[in-house]
C-alpha cells in the first residue's frame, strides 16, 4: 500500500513537472509552483511520502532551472554572434558603398590637351604689332607710362629691347632678367601713382606692363 502511494506521488510530481512553462522566442520561462496542501490531514506515512516527493520535486526543479539557464545562455551567445556578424556585414557594405561613391564622383584630371588649353588661357597676351615692333625692338608706350616719373626706367627698357639677340633673349637670359626687374619697378611706381590716374588708365597701363614682361621672356629667332 505504501509503495503504491509512493508511486502515485512520484507520478503526480512528474506530471506536474511536465506542465511547467514552455519556451518563448528562444528562451525558456521559469515554472510557477502554486499548488499547496492547505486543509489536509497528515499521517506519518503521508508525511514521509510528501517529504520524499518534495525532495524529488526540488531536485527536478533544480535540474530544470539549470537547463533553462543553459538554454538562455546559449540563446544569448547565438544572438551575440548574429549581432556581431550583422555588424561586420553592415560595416563592409557601408565601406563598399562609400568606395563606390568616391569612385563615381572623384574629380577627373584634365587631359594633356585640356591642360594645355588651360595653361594657354592663363598666360598674358603678347604685345600687339601696334605696341611693339620685334624687328627694331621699339616699344610704343601708353600715355600714362610716358609721364616724366617713368622716364629713367622706360629709357633703359627701350635700350634693352632694342639690343636683344637670339643668343641673349628668352626666359632666363641676362637681358630678360634685367628687363624683369625694370618692369617690376615700373609696376610699383604705377601703383604708387594710382591716385593720379583713372581706374581704366591704371588697368590699361598695368596690363601693358604684364604683356611687356611676357614679351621679354620670348626668345628672338634668327632674322627677326
Amino acid at each position: 500500500m505504501r509503495l503504491s502511494s509512493f508511486a502515485l506521488m512520484v507520478t503526480a510530481c512528474v506530471s506536474l513537472g511536465s506542465s511547467w512553462a514552455q519556451a518563448q522566442d528562444g528562451a525558456l520561462a521559469v515554472p510557477i509552483n502554486n499548488w499547496s496542501y492547505y486543509r489536509h490531514a497528515s499521517t506519518f506515512e503521508e508525511g514521509f511520502l510528501r517529504g520524499s516527493a518534495a525532495v524529488i520535486t526540488a531536485a527536478g526543479q533544480k535540474n530544470y532551472l539549470d537547463s533553462v539557464a543553459y538554454v538562455n545562455q546559449q540563446e544569448a551567445v547565438r544572438r551575440r554572434i548574429e549581432n556581431g556578424g550583422l555588424y561586420v556585414r553592415t560595416y563592409l557594405e557601408n565601406k563598399e558603398l562609400n568606395r563606390q561613391y568616391r569612385e563615381r564622383y572623384k574629380p577627373v584630371p584634365p587631359t594633356k590637351e585640356q591642360w594645355d588649353r588651360i595653361t594657354a588661357a592663363a598666360l598674358p597676351d603678347r604685345l600687339s604689332s601696334e605696341q611693339f615692333d620685334p624687328t627694331t625692338g621699339q616699344v610704343v608706350w601708353p600715355h600714362i607710362l610716358r609721364m616724366e616719373e617713368y622716364t629713367v626706367l622706360r629709357e633703359r627698357i627701350d635700350a634693352l629691347m632694342a639690343v636683344r639677340t637670339p643668343d641673349n633673349s628668352g626666359d632666363g637670359s641676362p637681358v630678360q632678367r634685367e628687363l624683369a626687374q625694370l618692369i617690376d619697378g615700373m609696376k610699383h611706381l604705377l601703383k604708387a601713382n594710382i591716385d593720379k590716374v583713372s581706374a581704366s588708365q591704371y588697368a590699361a597701363a598695368k596690363w601693358f606692363l604684364i604683356s611687356l614682361d611676357y614679351e621679354a621672356q620670348q626668345p628672338l629667332t634668327a632674322g627677326a
